[in-house]
């Protein structure tokens, strides 16, 4: 779904300046109307904008409402599903990143929150391994696989972030990254060099607030809530973080939810991630041509699968364990950014693994490139190839390399007001999804 994802949230801090542009135009800004089905939403139509360089230089924000079309709401009971209402999908996103805080030289923020309503929503509260889809609760059940029914999806982020006095930030915090057309000109002998002495390196403290509801489920009317903090440390050795051409980045992340106020229970994570990107000798007719590749891993020491969660009241949960993360976190993989051929959190488990590999390339040919007529900052257009692999399993062990789930996709991606915008088609065992979103993947 477009522009609802977190990873608008950059791994660097940098300013842009467009060689081709007057000295005194620093910002742009661009609005983009939507539309996408999906079984959750029905027909969905929506407007996002995104304005980059107001207020301050490296400023970006993204704001979006979307409505979708009336569908039924299934209640599940104890006797089986019930159709007893329609319901509208709706919701709103915004997020506002890279504010320098002020009074400080290294510090910055950034905040991120959503609230959205679904008649029909798909929770994969046991994702685990399996490829076995079932679209449709099972009559006389409570917790169909996926669950499906009526409820909120919330979320919201704050990022604290600080840019360590060393490589490219010891003596410039921001380093300046020149662009034509989208591509950076200045960045020749960046990219690749050695980790510290050479790119950006960012500490951060993220508070974070998730809840999911399940509100035709009867009787209980669940809801699975999540708050705590994450500590990421991340390095950037690229030319581009935006769109690398060359150059390498890595980042480490331990999640914690102390179990307070309306959180379901506690429970912690570690995550690890690293991307290489190599550049290509280019055809006459290309401008920017790369391979791409990322691993990322998670665990959650947590997890306790042969203890099952106990509800306030003394029940035992069906679904859930003592520690385990709820699936929007952790171990998890499907959606916008990881499997994508899959639905979001299809896979959960204790321990994760996954790799993929991107070919991308921007061709000379761009119809909206002169932009003293074009009202749409459209600076190039980019072909990608990609493919990925992932598997999530109940240890961490060599489970992980064995039945792991693959995917083949395509994408075609634009660089609008700054900012990556992507349209991606995937395909895996269990089908094929699209998705309209902002940044690269990795």
């Amino acid at each position: 779904m477009l522009l609802l994802s977190t990873s608008i949230l950059s791994a660097v801090e940098f300013i842009i300046k467009d060689v081709n542009r007057d000295d005194n135009k620093t910002s742009t800004w661009i609005v983009l109307p939507y539309a996408f089905s999906s079984a959750a939403t029905g027909f969905t139509a929506g407007v996002g904008a995104i304005f980059h360089g107001f207020v301050q230089p490296q400023m970006t924000m993204v704001i979006t409402g979307f409505r979708g079309e009336k569908l039924p709401v299934e209640e599940v009971t104890k006797t089986g599903v019930v159709s007893d209402s329609e319901a509208y999908s709706q919701g709103g996103f915004i997020g506002i990143t890279g504010v320098r805080i002020p009074y400080t030289e290294r510090f910055f923020v950034s905040y991120l929150g959503m609230r959205a309503y679904y008649p029909n929503q798909r929770l994969y509260l046991d994702g685990s391994n399996e490829s076995v889809q079932d679209l449709e609760p099972t009559p006389g059940t409570l917790h169909p696989s996926p669950l499906q029914t009526q409820g909120w999806s919330n979320w919201s982020y704050i990022d604290l972030r600080y840019v360590l006095p060393i490589g490219e930030s010891k003596d410039q915090v921001l380093p300046i990254i020149e662009t034509s057309r989208g591509i950076a000109v200045n960045r020749d002998n960046i990219g690749g060099g050695t980790p510290f002495v050479t790119g950006q390196t960012i500490a951060s403290l993220k508070p974070f607030y998730n809840l999911f509801t399940a509100d035709k489920l009867q009787p209980e009317s669940p809801q699975l809530a999540s708050n705590g903090l994450k500590f990421i440390f991340s390095h950037d050795n690229t030319d581009y973080p935006d769109n690398p051409l060359r150059g390498y980045s890595f980042s480490f992340q331990y999640a914690h939810d102390f179990g307070y106020g309306s959180s379901t229970q506690k429970w912690n994570s570690i995550e690890a991630e690293y991307s290489h990107y190599i550049e290509l000798p280019k055809a006459s007719w290309m401008r920017h041509d790369v391979l791409a590749f990322n691993v990322w891993s998670a665990y959650s020491p947590s997890w306790d699968k042969d203890k099952p969660y106990i509800f306030e009241g003394g029940d035992e949960a069906e679904n859930i364990d003592q520690g385990q993360p709820p699936m929007w976190e952790g171990a998890r993989l499907g959606g916008w950014d990881r499997m994508r051929a899959y639905d979001s959190n299809r896979f959960s488990d204790k321990a994760a693994l996954y790799g993929a590999v991107e070919y991308r390339f921007i061709p000379q040919l761009n119809p909206m490139q002169d932009q003293k007529w074009s009202p749409i900052p459209i600076d190039w257009f980019q072909g990608v190839l990609f493919a990925e692999a992932g598997r999530v399993a109940p240890q961490y062990n060599m489970d992980l390399i064995k039945d792991m789930k693959y995917d083949v996709g395509f994408s075609v991606r634009a660089l609008a007001a700054t900012l990556p915008v992507r349209f991606e088609m995937a395909w895996g065992s269990e089908g094929s999804t699209m998705w309209v979103m902002i940044k690269q993947p990795f």
